[in-house]
């Protein structure tokens, strides 16, 4: 193989090929699947579903994509059986696109904006060798860079047309490892967020832009660095060493915590205020012994810092705990929570075989063994639902004996039900 082919891109047009499986909107809705039943359509479809949509909420949308799952079923069945008869070379299948149609299959998912680029053009109108096989060349029978370790494991760009930051992020991620022998997952999102100048993010790109930008940019972020969120987002503008202009009109603090140099530059490492989404984790390195006096953005006309010379004074220990109050003593069986008040809900004569949990401290029990009120309106009025004093307030309820059973079972006194 000569040495000079070291990585070959491929552009697809994903959507236009007549085998293509995904119908248009108008085509054939409503027609039954190929040689299936309604019952096994609908079996297919809740299996797919279970699969590819287990997630999916809109269940308005439900019909209108079982129709359109049901015409891709058909084009599938359809193609499959032209291919048993060998008028195809290939078989389809239904993978996670299979409920959309081609217009929403074009919006969702394709990115590339060829027609943009004035060299796309230039390369269609009048033809290109730049792959052509020169005489002389001696090219193996198969090349496959995954074999060789050059290729990242396949991602996923979600519901976002960007497909032109994958294309350019495998191929860089791809010369980097046969450069230099690391395999590194580079950044998409970067792109995505950063490379706007004529890309456009989720609505579509070009590769050539995009090297541009990675050239022009110094390179690209790692994906552990500046991970995919499959959304257009704000670009991280302040990765890197900035060395770009700024004023002198102080009215930020921040905190320098350490220098350094890279590439032959000197740069201060200073942490700012304004969370860890910010800059490189929530800290810049500022270009550092620039020409002028005050440093960049004014960095060394103000700067202080404290003097310490003795030790810290001894750890008073931690504070003393709270009082505890104790439970509230019903009778020899029962308690309820502190600050709480016992109402008997089960009485009988003199003897209480039930009790309550009043949430007010000092609180008047009702005569109805449901309600109680607070000690400064200590008058029940349980026909009316209020307690009485001066004014009136809303009646508050007690733990009934239905929910008192449940949760304090061991409330119940012997012999009156289960023991305790």
């Amino acid at each position: 193989m000569a040495s000079s082919v070291i990585l070959l891109l491929l552009l697809a047009s994903a959507a236009a090929a007549s085998d293509l499986y995904i119908v248009t909107s108008g085509e054939g809705n409503g027609a039954q699947a190929f040689g299936r039943s309604d019952e096994e359509v609908q079996l297919l479809y809740q299996e797919w579903v279970a699969k590819h949509r287990s997630s999916r909420n809109a269940l308005l949308d439900e019909e209108r994509r079982f129709e359109v799952f049901k015409d891709n079923l058909r084009y599938v069945d359809e193609h499959n059986a032209a291919a048993d008869r060998g008028e195809h070379a290939f078989r389809l299948g239904l993978n996670r696109f299979a409920d959309l149609t081609n217009e929403e299959y074009r919006a969702k998912f394709l990115g590339l904006r060829a027609g943009a680029s004035s060299r796309s053009r230039r390369a269609l109108s009048a033809g290109s060798d730049r792959y052509r096989l020169r005489a002389g060349d001696d090219l193996p029978d198969s090349v496959d860079w995954r074999e060789k370790g050059a290729v990242v494991g396949v991602k996923d760009q979600g519901s976002c047309g960007s497909c032109w930051a994958f294309s350019t992020i495998a191929a860089v991620e791809g010369i980097n490892q046969i450069v230099t022998g690391d395999l590194i997952s580079l950044s998409e999102q970067e792109l995505v967020d950063c490379d706007t100048s004529y890309d456009q993010g989720c609505d579509g790109g070009l590769m050539d832009y995009a090297f541009e930008f990675i050239i022009n940019n110094g390179g690209i972020d790692s994906e552990e660095d500046y991970p995919y969120k499959a959304r257009d987002g704000r670009c991280d503008t302040y990765r890197g060493l900035f060395t770009g202009s700024c004023g002198t009109d102080l009215d930020h603090g921040v905190t320098a915590v350490g220098y350094g140099s890279e590439n032959g530059k000197d740069y201060w490492i200073v942490k700012n205020s304004w969370g860890e989404d910010w800059g490189e984790d929530g800290y810049i390195r500022m270009e550092r012994n620039i020409a002028s006096s005050s440093g960049k953005c004014g960095i060394a006309m103000e700067a202080s810092y404290p003097i310490k010379k003795g030790h810290n004074p001894p750890n008073p220990g931690p504070s003393p705990p709270s009082p505890v109050k104790p439970p509230t003593v019903c009778d020899d069986y029962y308690t309820c929570e502190e600050s709480t008040t016992c109402c008997c809900v089960y009485e009988y004569g003199k003897y209480c075989f039930a009790w309550g949990c009043c949430p007010l401290e000092g609180a008047t029990c009702c005569e109805d063994h449901y309600s109680c009120c607070p000690h400064d309106y200590p008058i029940c009025n349980v026909q009316e639902g209020t307690c009485l004093q001066v004014t009136n307030t809303l009646c508050l309820k007690f733990t009934s004996i239905n929910l008192l059973c449940s949760h304090y079972d061991s409330r119940s006194r012997p012999g009156a039900g289960d023991s305790s």
